[in-house]
């Protein structure tokens, strides 16, 4: 008989799982670290593309640079703004472009923040070397970049039978043998 340890193992074979449970272990490492501040991984995020370089952007522009859809965009940007850590103005360079820049409040907790993001991933890389810390990172970012799509969205499946199309015949076929 097969225990559950040699059946964990079995799934830490697939790319699949290992993903998934290690964005979970470090959404919730993220998640500790940063509710002292008050925000969100997401929230961190959008504070991040703003302060990053002092350019104006708009909600649409940041929900672009992120891979976010607008109407989260501006949820997000809501939250923040009701926190006092970003607000909306018009653009000082193009009178009818509204723009969302960061506050006092929202510097400093971005600054605040972030050094706790970069500590929990510090911590959560901590069981690699440097090396392959580093290069597990760059392997992410080249997969990221190379499927993601704009906006967010998913790249096109590969043209096949569907997934539950497919069981189902072999199911059928099944019973009917």
């Amino acid at each position: 008989m097969t225990d559950d340890a040699e059946l964990s193992d079995l799934l830490t074979l697939r790319l699949g799982y290992l993903v998934k449970h290690a964005y979970l272990e470090l959404a919730a490492l993220m998640a500790e670290a940063l509710e002292p501040y008050g925000v969100l991984p997401r929230e961190l995020g959008v504070l991040s593309v703003i302060g990053a370089d002092g350019a104006e952007r708009s909600q649409n522009e940041l929900a672009s640079a992120i891979g976010m859809d607008r109407t989260t965009m501006v949820a997000v940007i809501d939250e923040l703004e009701g926190r006092g850590l970003v607000e909306r103005h018009r653009s000082a360079r193009d009178r009818r472009r509204n723009v969302v820049t960061l506050t006092a409040a929202g510097v400093t907790c971005l600054r605040d923040a972030e050094r706790a993001r970069a500590e929990a991933e510090a911590a959560y890389l901590a069981p690699l070397e440097a090396d392959a810390a580093q290069a597990l990172t760059d392997a992410l970012r080249v997969l990221h970049r190379a499927h993601a799509t704009p906006h967010g969205g998913h790249p096109p499946r590969a043209a096949g039978p569907t997934d539950q199309a497919h069981c189902a015949a072999a199911a059928a076929e099944s019973a009917g043998a």
